[in-house]
């Protein structure tokens, strides 16, 4: 990793007046890393990344790119590339024009830059259509040439504000891959904003999950999910059933956790929980599957099937065990079409005791703790 383009966030809070849009944040993203930014709208990490870009300056805290303070350089003195969204291509200009235009303004003879917007050209694989205008391109094609010239300033960071939300699917899935690809061949840190949890796990080496300003977990795509810190996380991150209930008995660390409608659930907790504390820990919905036991009370849920989605390798079964969320199972598809299930059905679902995980972050406004 290189030391030169790692980025320190200091305890950098922005207010806009009595809001705070980012609230004391510290977090470290190794150089050379693929750091993605995930989170709902307004829960802060536009601005986040915004302020690393130097469009914005935090209210108080520092950004270190480098170990160099450049809280309150301009833009274009941190040694960040900033790819927009909408990809901001100038219309009139060709893909070699648009290309070469960051190098324009530091003032690169004209012969200079154009060669130069041209290889970089060749490196995204539209050197082709150099002499053609924006207008003339795929959506795909025109977040290339914007990618190419955030590129050609041979950033440390470079900065995507949810760079592939524009695209189909096919396309989107396409450019995931050539996005990594350049990550690896450039050796350079980029930091992802984005809201789509597939692409954060596929492409990131650090995710980092985001709530109303605040940094929720940051950690590797496994980390995050299949270990997630809070609830919460464990929601928007999906993959995972939130359960909550109390702790009946507990033995060197190891508890008999009740929820609410009976079903006892063996998780490992650790120090410093007592008898009667309420707990919340996941399943992930995976490793759920469909028993013909009809009496099972143990690491397993009862309820009636209320919707059920195929989904090519896995048929998604949506359960109402008559807690307050539904209860989701993924169930191997040759598994479902053995014995499939209509809406309507009452289930029988189990699950290893090892892979119940306890949550310790707390919920917050986002969602309430289900009861099984």
């Amino acid at each position: 990793m290189s030391e030169q383009s790692r980025i320190d966030i200091q305890n950098v809070t922005k207010a806009y007046g009595a809001t705070r849009a980012v609230n004391e944040v510290n977090l470290r993203i190794e150089g050379g890393s693929y750091c993605c930014m995930i989170g709902p709208s307004g829960c802060g990490k536009t601005t986040l990344l915004r302020m690393i870009a130097g469009h914005e300056e935090p209210s108080s805290g520092k950004i270190l790119i480098g170990g160099d303070d450049v809280t309150t350089k301009g833009t274009g003195s941190r040694g960040t590339a900033l790819m927009f969204q909408n990809y901001a291509l100038f219309p009139h200009l060709s893909l070699t024009d648009n290309v070469a235009f960051g190098l324009k303004v530091k003032g690169v003879a004209k012969e200079v830059r154009r060669e130069k917007a041209r290889e970089m050209l060749d490196r995204v694989q539209l050197l082709h259509l150099a002499d053609r205008v924006p207008s003339e391109l795929s959506g795909g094609q025109q977040q290339r040439v914007a990618l190419a010239r955030a590129l050609i300033t041979n950033p440390k960071v470079l900065l995507l504000d949810e760079p592939l939300s524009a695209l189909d699917e096919f396309l989107r899935l396409k450019m995931r891959v050539e996005l990594k690809r350049l990550q690896n061949e450039l050796g350079i840190t980029f930091i992802h904003v984005t809201h789509t949890q597939p692409e954060a796990i596929a492409l990131a080496d650090q995710v980092v999950v985001m709530d109303h300003g605040i940094v929720e977990q940051a950690a590797s795509p496994n980390e995050v999910y299949n270990r997630p810190h809070s609830p919460y996380v464990a929601r928007f991150m999906g993959g995972q059933n939130v359960l909550s209930g109390k702790i009946e008995s507990l033995s060197s660390g190891a508890a008999v956790v009740m929820t609410p409608n009976g079903f006892r659930h063996d998780l490992k907790v650790g120090l410093g929980f007592s008898i009667g504390d309420l707990v919340n820990f996941v399943v992930r919905r995976d490793h759920i599957h469909l028993t013909d036991v009809a009496d099972l009370r143990r690491n397993c849920a009862t309820g009636r099937v209320i919707n059920v989605e195929y989904q090519g390798t896995f048929v998604k079964l949506a359960i109402d065990t008559g807690s307050r969320e539904e209860f989701i199972a993924y169930i191997n598809d040759q598994a479902y079409f053995a014995t499939p299930k209509a809406v309507g059905d009452v289930v029988n679902v189990k699950w290893g005791p090892a892979l119940n995980h306890l949550l310790l972050g707390t919920n917050n406004s986002t969602g309430n703790p289900s009861e099984d």
